[in-house]
C-alpha cells in the first residue's frame, strides 16, 4: 500500500466537563473524547468511521478538520511533498461537511456557494465547476428553501470542496436521504475518490457503507478498536466466512452435514421452513443440503455494528449502548483524570 497521506499518532482531545464543588464551583475535569488515536488516511481511499452514538466520531472529525486542537500526540502529512511533515493547521488542506447544515432562505444555490467562496477568493469558474461536479448545475438558480435533502447534501459537499482539499470529511452524510438520493450520493463520493481525494465518512450504519468504503475504522468510547479493509477486520474479529441457508420442510442438519467440516452457529426451523447459519465450507454444505432438502436461499452473513463492537470489545450485547453516552462517560482506557483549575 502507498504511503499514508495523513497520519495521527497517539492523538487526543477530551472535552472539559464541569464538576463544581462548594469550595471550587469552577472545577473542571477531562471527560469524553478521543484518546490514544493512531490512524492513517490514504489518498483516493474512502474510510468509513463507524461507531455507536456517543463513540466520539464527530469529535474525531472535528480534530481531522482542524476545528478541535490536539491536546496530545502528533499529526503529519504528505500534502505538499512526498515526505511526511508536521502539520500545524489542517484547515487549509481539509474540507469538512458537518452532520447538519441548514441551507435555507431566498438565496439561490449559486449565491450561497459564492458567498462562502468569497472568503477563499474562489473564482467564478471554480464555483461553476463544483456545481457541475455535484450535479447542481441545472439547479444553481433554485432558492435554498426549495431544495430537497439530497440537494442540500450535494451543496454541502460543494462547499466543503471549495478549497480543493486533499481530505474530505463527511459526517453522517446519509441522514435523511431516500434510497435513490443515497445511491446518487454514493456515486458522487466514488467519483471524488477516483480523483485522488481522501474521503472519511462517519456513520453508525455499516450496511450503508458496505459498497462504498475501502477501509473501516471501528470507534467506541473514544478509542479506535480496529482499522483496515472490511474483510481484514471481520477476519481479525472472527466474524468472516459466515453463511445463511434457508429452506422448506423438515430437515436433520446434524446428520446431513456429519461428514463436512463446518461450525454450527444457529438453526431455527419447524416442519414448514428452516434457517441455518454456519461458518466453513460453504459450497460443500450447500451441495449436501440441496441434495436432500428444498433450499430456497443462500447468502453470506455480514456483521452488523453490534456484532463488530461485541467482538472488538469483548462486551455482551446488553452492555453496548447505542444511546448517546452521558457527559460523565469516560473512554475505555482512561489515564489519570486531570483537573483544570
Amino acid at each position: 500500500m502507498a504511503e499514508p497521506l495523513l497520519t495521527f499518532a497517539n492523538a487526543e482531545h477530551r472535552h472539559m466537563i464541569s464538576v463544581p464543588t462548594l469550595p471550587r464551583p469552577w472545577k473542571k475535569v477531562k471527560g469524553p473524547g478521543i484518546v490514544g488515536l493512531n490512524l492513517d488516511i490514504y489518498s483516493g481511499c474512502v474510510l468509513g468511521l463507524v461507531g455507536p452514538n456517543g463513540a466520539g466520531k464527530t469529535t474525531l472529525m472535528r480534530m481531522m478538520a482542524g476545528i478541535l486542537p490536539l491536546q496530545a500526540g502528533t499529526v503529519t502529512a504528505r500534502f505538499s511533498s512526498s515526505e511526511a511533515k508536521h502539520v500545524d493547521d489542517l484547515r487549509q488542506w481539509v474540507g469538512h461537511m458537518p452532520e447538519q447544515v441548514r441551507w435555507q432562505g431566498a438565496q439561490t444555490v449559486r449565491e450561497a456557494l459564492e458567498a462562502i467562496g468569497d472568503m477563499r477568493n474562489t473564482p467564478s469558474k471554480r464555483i461553476e465547476g463544483l456545481l457541475d461536479l455535484v450535479g447542481l448545475s441545472l439547479r444553481k438558480d433554485e432558492q435554498l428553501d426549495n431544495l430537497s435533502q439530497g440537494m442540500r447534501q450535494r451543496l454541502s459537499i460543494a462547499a466543503a470542496l471549495l478549497g480543493s482539499p486533499k481530505v474530505l470529511l463527511l459526517d453522517e452524510p446519509f441522514n435523511g436521504l431516500d434510497p435513490v438520493a443515497a445511491e446518487a450520493f454514493t456515486q458522487l463520493v466514488k467519483r471524488l475518490a477516483s480523483k485522488g481525494v481522501a474521503v472519511v465518512i462517519s456513520s453508525h450504519m455499516v450496511a450503508q457503507l458496505d459498497q462504498l468504503i475501502d477501509r473501516i475504522a471501528l470507534l467506541h468510547r473514544g478509542q479506535l478498536l480496529d482499522e483496515g479493509n472490511l474483510e481484514e477486520v471481520e477476519r481479525r474479529l472472527n466474524l468472516s466466512n459466515r453463511y445463511r441457508i434457508q429452506g422448506k420442510g423438515a430437515i436433520d442438519i446434524a446428520s446431513l452435514l456429519s461428514d463436512i467440516e463446518h461450525e454450527h452457529l444457529d438453526f431455527e426451523g419447524d416442519e414448514n421452513e428452516w434457517s441455518f447459519v454456519f461458518r466453513g465450507q460453504a459450497e460443500a454444505v450447500l451441495h449436501s443440503l440441496m441434495a436432500s432438502a428444498t433450499v430456497t436461499s443462500w447468502s453470506p452473513v455480514a456483521p452488523n455494528l453490534v456484532e463488530l463492537l461485541c467482538a472488538a470489545t469483548g462486551m455482551e450485547v446488553e452492555d453496548i449502548s447505542l444511546e448517546v453516552g452521558s457527559s460523565a462517560m469516560l473512554p475505555m482506557r482512561v489515564p489519570e483524570v486531570e483537573e483544570d483549575e
